[in-house]
């Protein structure tokens, strides 16, 4: 069925029905959710989706557990933090779940030791990103402050191969230069 099929069927509808079907997708996913959520109340964020992703991306990627946990699973994750983005456009909540993702495999590899090439090149491509995001957002500043504290905190102890350590203390250094003085 196209949209112009689908379009022509809504508009058939009453509001009574359209307000079901809404809420037929609306109980269909968090992720529907959230985006009705974020469309249709803009100024709320929805606190208790961010800490259901924050609990899965902490998961997916280092799930403490008792003996030797299974290697992270650092797609799943990045799906986790692109569907978050995509449903509620929050930057500050998609920025958290970036740092989530970078800290838990940072723990990850102080706990288990050296890892190889790939591990450390996902991590990289996450602080990556989560430092493009961050220069590029208008509220840069107030959102470097309230992440400066995590990031000191990998940086503090980023002494880690493959590059991995030199990547974390040029990056957080970069943006400590650009960001850590209050403009």
């Amino acid at each position: 069925m196209s949209w112009m099929e689908i379009e022509k069927r809504l508009r058939e509808l009453s509001v009574d029905d359209v307000i079901k079907l809404v809420k037929g997708l609306h109980d269909l996913s968090p992720q529907n959710k959230a985006w009705l959520r974020a469309k249709l109340l803009p100024v709320a964020q929805d606190t208790k989706y961010l800490e259901a992703c924050r609990r899965k991306v902490a998961n997916y990627v280092y799930k403490e557990t008792k003996g030797i946990p299974s290697m992270p699973r650092f797609r799943e994750a990045k799906k986790i933090i692109s569907e978050y983005r995509k449903s509620t456009s929050d930057l500050r909540g998609t920025l958290d779940l970036m740092l989530t993702y970078l800290e838990r495999g940072h723990e990850f590899t102080l706990d288990f030791g050296d890892i190889d090439e790939p591990f450390y090149d996902k991590l990289i491509n996450m602080l990556e990103h989560f430092a493009i995001e961050l220069r590029r957002s208008p509220a840069k500043y107030e959102l470097y402050e309230q992440f400066r504290p995590r990031l000191m905190a990998i940086r503090k102890n980023s002494d880690i191969g493959w590059g991995y350590g030199d990547f974390i203390q040029e990056t957080v250094g970069e943006l400590e230069e650009l960001l850590g003085a209050v403009r």
